[in-house]
């Protein structure tokens, strides 16, 4: 049976944020327990914890009011921003989950290229609008629907900008953060009076490793509120499109190339992205294959099955391909960037594909990609809804990424794909992006699974890969590799002792708790 909120708690808390901005409703509390998202076809169910109560703070005060109730009468508290993943829900027993949604401002600084961001807005806004002043934010992964804030403080940060913009976790600067003890710790130089949000690190060490770790406690140590990013350089104009979703009648980006490119063998594959990543000449970069190719192009279950069947994008994709984007201030810097990406391509034995290869909506799968991160997570998650993985996952060189770990996860998707455990979209669908110029990539491979199938083993193929990249002493999840155990957990020791100092009495929620116990 779920617990239930305290009379004098829920008074206080009507105080605190006003009457219509808390609720304990149980039609309200259902509606924050269901999550048919990232990380629930992996372990079979989508109805997580009920939580006792929700709260929509509208200022960092109300958030610390939020925290201090929760204190006072023992509860936990978990926030989110757009709640994308399963763990944005309550995880344990006795949770007020925090809806950030009121917390929606939005600013941009154009004379020093940063914005400021609350908790709530999503990142395709705060792209749109930066655009209108000749910059871009990083965009995650996780599309233009996700909020910057949580992918630079709470969560991963990477995505095929990244390649030109970094990762949201690097491009911090300034933060404010209501830590579980109820005060207010800000980072950067906002921890100077008068400062501003401008730089990273200001006087003294930096903290911003703290509030994170590898990837992020996913809302589990306290709540930040406001976070300020660096911005990177847009050569316009804004990005325009018309038509009806879920394709769109784009408008050409001026002097910019885009193109699928294919190789023969990962060993290529590889050779390419080192010379590509010292090139510095790619704007946004993203490896996928056939399955989510054609998961992408089509518009409903029925049509995919049909494309599966013809087998056409197999054919040419199905060792995997790469979106490239290239965007320069002039006709003569992006002639410049394509002559170099040819002849980088051509050394290393890959085809370069127009994006148009499959008609007007290849080319809008391409673009919008490249352009907004709009197409990836529905690559996930169609024609099934549910996504899980094949380990290991890893942020690491691309040696290591393409020569170690991928062979694993490459044979455990085969192994169950081949069982009918999971969807046979075409087993190497591994995801890709390059990060910052450098040799250092992200990897993770996709599994479509129906969890309520008789065959379906939606954990199973993930365990696999994971015992088999444990034995070869590779950390299956964003863990350093190779290494002891001790080594690969090595920032989730240290987050637990972090932990540990600033939430003594766990009253946060979720994987704070693991955390705490490891270290």
């Amino acid at each position: 049976m779920p617990l239930s909120m305290p009379e004098e708690a829920y008074e206080e808390l009507k105080k605190a944020v006003g009457e219509r901005n808390v609720s304990i409703e149980p039609e309200v509390l259902e509606t924050y327990s269901y999550m048919n998202g990232l990380a629930q076809g992996g372990v079979g169910f989508h109805w997580c914890r009920l939580p006792i109560g929700v709260v929509l703070p509208g200022t960092t005060e109300e958030v610390q009011k939020i925290v201090g109730i929760c204190r006072k009468y023992k509860l936990k508290f978990k926030a989110h921003s757009s709640a994308w993943i399963g763990m944005a829900m309550a995880m344990t027993g006795n949770v007020i989950i925090l809806d950030m949604r009121r917390m929606d401002k939005l600013e941009i600084n154009d004379r020093d290229g940063y914005l400021v961001t609350e908790s709530f807005p999503p990142a395709g806004v705060a792209q749109i609008e930066a655009m209108k002043k000749g910059l871009q934010p990083h965009l995650v992964g996780a599309g233009p629907n996700a909020s910057n804030l949580a992918s630079a403080t709470s969560m991963q940060g990477t995505g095929g900008t990244s390649v030109r913009t970094s990762m949201n976790e690097r491009n911090v600067l300034a933060v404010e953060w209501v830590l579980p003890n109820g005060e207010v710790l800000r980072l950067g130089s906002l921890n100077s009076p008068g400062a501003g949000w401008f730089c990273g690190d200001g006087p003294g060490p930096s903290l911003r490793g703290m509030m994170r770790g590898a990837v992020g406690q996913v809302g589990g140590n306290g709540v930040f509120t406001r976070v300020a990013l660096k911005l990177y350089p847009w050569y316009g104009p804004e990005y325009r499109c018309g038509g009806e979703p879920p394709f769109y009648d784009s408008e050409e980006v001026p002097d910019s190339y885009l193109r699928y490119v294919v190789w023969d063998s990962h060993d290529n594959e590889a050779e390419a992205l080192y010379k590509l990543g010292e090139a510095e000449i790619i704007d946004y970069n993203n490896r996928w294959a056939a399955g989510a190719f054609t998961s992408g192009i089509t518009t409903s279950n029925q049509e995919y099955l049909e494309a599966e069947a013809a087998g056409e994008y197999k054919e040419k994709f199905g060792n995997g391909f790469w979106t490239f984007f290239m965007h320069a201030p002039s006709e003569r810097a992006i002639a410049h960037r394509i002559k170099v990406f040819e002849k980088i391509i051509a050394d290393t034995n890959g085809e370069i594909l127009d994006t148009m290869i499959f008609g007007k909506r290849s080319y809008e799968l391409a673009l919008q990609n490249a352009v907004r991160a709009i197409w990836i997570a529905k690559a996930a998650y169609m024609p099934t809804s549910h996504n899980t993985g094949s380990m290991p996952m890893a942020y690491e060189n691309i040696d290591q990424c393409f020569k170690h770990a991928l062979p694993i996860s490459l044979k455990a998707k085969e192994t169950y794909a081949r069982q009918d455990k999971i969807l046979n979209e075409g087993v190497d669908n591994c995801y890709v992006c390059m990060d910052e110029d450098s040799h250092y990539i992200h990897i993770e491979h996709a599994c479509l699974v129906e969890p309520w199938e008789p065959e379906a083993e939606p954990s199973a193929v993930a365990m696999a890969g994971m015992i088999e990249a444990l034995a070869r002493g590779i950390g299956p999840i964003y863990m350093s590799f190779p290494g002891s155990p001790r080594d690969m957990m090595r920032y989730m020791i240290y987050m637990g002792r972090i932990q540990n100092m600033i939430d003594p009495d766990s009253i946060t929620d979720g994987m704070s708790a693991i955390s705490k116990i490891i270290g």
